[in-house]
């Protein structure tokens, strides 16, 4: 029996209008932000984070890298993150003991309520003179309502470098013939919402590089369906059962090193463009 596992490169309430922010130790966020917009040397990132999933540890994740290794690259952080998350479970509530300085901001982000556009959004965002100019985005699954709003709001940033999307190996449709493991170039699914979000964030003309991970784990991960099935036939010293003739491979990464890949395009943004895709 064989178990493969490759490292793959690849808020508030609608209601009332507001935004719930929580900083994380420190001075505000917002201050440091108002700040940094007088300085060229330094730069701010926003981290769109759903509310759970197998993308669920990833926005987390990130916020630790970027403070832990990139801080002469970022000095602020602002995690966008669904209101509809469980503050009871992993990873949300370990931001308060772990992200110290990061601003967490709760919106209806997933509702799909299509009266969200880019002004609200702006607003829920701090305001006209608020902007990032790196965007993680571990949250969007089709362009409509609040993902497109965040799209058109990044669209009117001067200073935006990049805009990373987390989206998913799953739009990948392999032929029986074609090489495995997938190289990037596998034609895809034009029909899936994350390859319509990638063209629309493309149409806007932003400076887009998308990542599609296939599973995901972690030691704060919400989602374990997948890795149930093998584990259940593993720890019984049993046969794991593989569709077709058994020689199918399966990419099991680790949030830790996809928050690494993600955090790798500071300073190598042409060439990550260029390539577009990982």
């Amino acid at each position: 029996m064989k178990v493969w596992a490759f490292l793959a490169l690849q808020a508030t309430s609608v209601a009332a209008f507001t935004t719930t922010s929580h900083i994380v130790g420190g001075a505000s966020s917002r201050q440091q932000h108002q700040r940094s917009s007088t300085s060229s040397l330094d730069a701010s990132a926003l981290i769109i984070q759903n509310k759970g999933g197998g993308h669920g540890e990833l926005g987390y994740q990130l916020a630790k890298v970027l403070q832990e290794n990139y801080k002469d690259k970022i000095t602020n952080i602002t995690i966008l993150q669904d209101e509809d998350c469980d503050m009871e479970k992993e990873p949300f509530k370990s931001y308060g003991v772990d992200l110290e300085g990061v601003e967490v901001n709760y919106l209806p982000i997933g509702t799909g309520a299509d009266w969200i556009d880019m002004h609200f959004m702006q607003n829920m965002l701090g305001g006209k003179r608020f902007s990032f100019e790196y965007v993680f985005d571990n949250a969007s699954k089709k362009p409509v309502a609040e993902y497109k709003a965040l799209v058109d709001c990044a669209a009117e940033w001067e200073n935006l470098k990049m805009y990373c999307y987390v989206s998913s190996a799953g739009m990948y449709t392999p032929d029986a013939d074609g090489p495995f493991p997938m190289p990037e170039t596998t034609a895809v699914k034009e029909s899936s919402g994350q390859y319509q979000f990638e063209q629309y964030v493309l149409e806007k003309k932003l400076p887009l590089v998308s990542f599609r991970p296939q599973y995901i784990y972690g030691e704060k991960a919400n989602k374990f369906d997948y890795l149930d099935y093998y584990f259940e036939y593993i720890l019984k010293d049993a046969p794991v059962p593989i569709p077709g003739d058994g020689s199918q491979i399966v990419s099991l990464t680790n949030s830790k090193d996809v928050a690494f890949l993600l955090a790798s395009v500071f300073g190598k943004e042409e060439g990550a463009i260029a390539q577009r895709y990982f």
